[in-house]
């Protein structure tokens, strides 16, 4: 509590606190043994406090004769076994002290109002007491917030606090490092001797927005813990009203000057329940996951009753997160990103992020079955206040280690690729055990995926805010990514960028590692066969000089790659690659970045193209079934897909690519040899002809190499009826005179490749 507070807090000496202070500092705050924390700790009083490894041994609370359990932190709840709880008969509560910081109001807030925290434990406590049992008070290591509720019981059951000090000082000597809380038990101290009732009158829950309210729990990482209101029984964007009103409320209280007038701006409502033992939960966004999947979900998975108008009977162990992403500023309407400041403490020993409700793991949610899923491990991400440095958006803390690191190469987190605009890493995600059991796969996914228990992501970071708030609107690419997955089924061969859905991650500032922020990330799904082998590079890779290439390997890779294409997989890989172009149109997508090659992968067996980062660019919203797929009449012509792309110069440059540059270095070869080819036609086809099957034999069949062909014969038919058809398409004679101008001409002038 700051001095001043504590100044107006009817007459509290501030000379008798700082001597009282310097007498519970010589009790407490110890270091942790060396022997560690084996079991909870007695400190009197029928209270024993200890961590929440404490809280899963069951039987040994059960033979130290604890009857009941108080949780002290949220971070806890998720892994406790409730069903051993009431078989062995240990009564369980909860009052989750959302921080464990110097500023938190475990005890009162800055007016000097009782928290609600010490209402509960205090009447919990009595209450097991009265049945002359033992209460175990527990949070994740057992020194602050549990150590400052068992403490402050006492003291309000007029015990002194030096004599519960000197208690825990034998039994627990470690507790109260945190200077906040220590505080606050001194205040509390002096107000029980001022006979100030401290408890105050209980508060009127039952008369509560208007006899139906209900008490649940929202954790705002980096914020705080509420203890917040909604209706009984209401719908989800109600809830969603109430909540952010709450949040609203404590930010225009509690932001620093220079803040005033901000508020949430975006922030995502993440829902769960007290009593799993798994970390089940589901993403209430619409961007991620359709208003009737989530009602069925809640339905389904965690029992809640719904009604058909999408109203849903909330129940009292119901809990909700509000994760922020960016505050806007009601007077100006300008949006940044939310950023909160930690650091950790010399005396923790754990980190205090996982300490205060903050999830450490990549968190993911499908896009059809809302199926939630985890990182293997808890992965922090780096951000840079300097968006154009690519390089700050490399470094990757992994929290499990607490040393930051820079991944060249697929790992945990490993970069599998930087833009203009994003960064991409490749992360394993683990299915929350339950949630995939009981979760149901939409129908039309069924013929694409089936519900997994492990997802090798692909997790696509935006480097800015408005990169990131544009990536998620429903005729951008999140919007697109979600009609994709829900209309898998026309993406059986996975010619498109499988997407899978969206997820939360959690990064820290290179340039101060003490200041945090959440970000949205798109998931797609992380095929090895394709890995980073862009279209971009696979080109440079067919067309250098295997002698002009540094190292011995990557010279026997390239030499590999251009003897192993034969003119038959050429065909086969633009097939591919027009095939996709395909697919997008028959999903309703309209716009693709083909002029940037690596929005293309190709496999590594140079079979197949693959087509990523697919954007709507606002022409993505077609309904499912695209027009294309379907015709709305006897006399409507069906419509000939044809993508926003420039297939009319860079498809051809492929082509080019792909049949004379094998191995021929740089491009101005193609370029030379063209002007020769078009010079050479002006006189006679035939000449024109020659040169082209000249370089076509040099490509693919050197040596006098049969390169898959039976005979010299079937090489020459082949060579003829190749260089026949790539002149007429390279002066635009008919009958491919307009082939690049629609999608389905490209598609039939690459099927009659004359290779096979």
């Amino acid at each position: 509590m700051p001095s001043e507070a504590v100044a107006r807090n009817e007459a509290v000496d501030l000379e008798c606190i700082e001597a009282k202070l310097q007498e519970l500092r010589g009790l407490v705050a110890q270091a942790v043994p060396e022997s560690g924390d084996p079991l909870p700790s007695n400190v009197g009083n029928g209270i024993y406090v200890g961590s929440k490894h404490h809280a899963r041994d069951v039987h040994t609370l059960v033979r130290l004769g604890v009857t009941g359990v108080l949780n002290c932190a949220s971070s806890g709840i998720r892994e406790l076994p409730h069903d051993k709880y009431e078989e062995m008969g240990l009564e369980y509560k909860f009052t989750n002290v959302g921080q464990d910081s110097h500023a938190y109001p475990i005890l009162y807030n800055k007016n000097g109002v009782c928290s609600e925290h010490l209402k509960v434990a205090y009447a919990y406590y009595k209450r097991i007491r009265e049945q002359e049992g033992s209460v175990l008070f527990f949070c994740v290591a057992g020194q602050n917030r549990s150590a400052t509720l068992a403490v402050a019981v006492q003291v309000l059951s007029n015990k002194r606090l030096v004599d519960v000090l000197r208690r825990c000082a034998k039994a627990r000597p470690f507790i109260l490092e945190n200077e906040g809380f220590q505080r606050q038990l001194v205040v509390l101290e002096l107000q029980q001797d001022a006979g100030k009732d401290i408890l105050g009158s209980p508060r009127p829950e039952a008369e509560a927005l208007n006899g139906n309210g209900l008490h649940v729990e929202l954790i705002v990482p980096g914020v705080c813990t509420f203890d917040a209101r909604i209706s009984k029984e209401c719908s989800i964007d109600d809830v969603r009203k109430s909540l952010l009103q709450c949040v609203n409320q404590h930010l225009h209280q509690h932001l620093p000057e220079g803040c005033d007038g901000d508020e949430v701006g975006r922030a995502w409502l993440v829902f769960s329940m007290f009593g799993s033992s798994s970390p089940k939960d589901l993403l209430l966004e619409e961007a991620a996951l359709d208003v009737p999947t989530q009602l069925r979900q809640l339905k389904d998975t965690f029992g809640l009753e719904v009604s058909e108008d999408g109203r849903v009977h909330w129940v009292d162990s119901c809990r909700f997160e509000l994760v922020l992403f960016s505050l806007i500023n009601t007077k100006s309407g300008a949006q940044h990103p939310f950023i909160f400041p930690h650091s950790e403490r010399d005396t923790a020993p754990d980190s205090l992020l996982a300490a205060n409700s903050v999830e450490l793991h990549l968190r993911a949610w499908d896009f059809v079955s809302g199926a939630a899923f985890r990182s293997e491990e808890p992965i922090v991400f780096s951000f840079s206040n300097d968006q154009k440095s690519m390089r700050d958006f490399m470094n990757i803390s992994i929290a499990k280690e607490g040393e930051r690191q820079q991944f060249n190469a697929p790992g945990e987190g490993g970069i599998l690729g930087v833009g203009k605009n994003a960064i991409v890493h490749h992360v394993n995600l683990d299915a929350v055990p339950s949630a995939s059991r009981e979760l149901k796969r939409c129908p039309s996914s069924e013929s694409v995926i089936d519900t997994v228990d492990h997802w090798d992501a692909a997790v696509k970071r935006p480097f800015s805010l408005a990169k990131m708030l544009a990536m998620v609107d429903t005729k951008s690419e999140a919007g697109v990514a979600k009609r994709l997955r829900m209309a898998g089924a026309l993406n059986p061969q996975g010619r498109l960028l499988h997407f899978y859905g969206m997820g939360i991650a959690m990064s820290s500032n290179n340039d101060n590692c003490n200041e945090f922020k959440f970000e949205m990330v798109l998931l797609s799904q992380f095929k090895k066969e394709f890995s980073t082998y862009t279209m971009k590079r696979f080109l440079d890779d067919f067309a250098a000089k295997p002698a002009h290439v540094s190292g011995e390997d990557e010279g026997k890779r390239v030499i590999a790659l251009q003897e192993e294409l034969s003119l038959i997989k050429v065909k086969r890989l633009l097939i591919s690659l027009v095939d996709g172009f395909r697919d997008l149109t028959l999903m309703g997508v309209q716009a693709f970045d083909f002029n940037h090659l690596n929005n293309v992968l190709i496999s590594r067996d140079y079979r197949k193209a693959q087509l990523i980062d697919i954007d709507g660019l606002s022409k993505g919203s077609i309904e499912y079934p695209a027009i294309y797929a379907k015709s709305d009449g006897a006399n409507h012509q069906l419509h000939k897909p044809a993508l926003d792309i420039d297939l009319n110069s860079l498809l051809p440059f492929i082509v080019q690519q792909l049949l004379l540059g094998k191995g021929r270095g740089p491009k101005s070869f193609i370029e030379d040899h063209l002007r020769r080819v078009r010079k050479a036609s002006a006189k006679s086809d035939d000449d024109a002809k020659t040169l082209i099957k000249e370089t076509l034999r040099e490509n693919f069949f050197p040596n006098g190499s049969l390169g898959g062909m039976s005979s010299s014969e079937d090489i020459e038919r082949v060579l003829c009826n190749v260089a026949d058809w790539l002149l007429a398409v390279l002066l635009k004679r008919p009958p491919w005179a307009t082939w690049t101008h629609d999608l389905y001409d490209a598609m039939r002038c690459i099927d009659h490749l004359p290779v096979a």
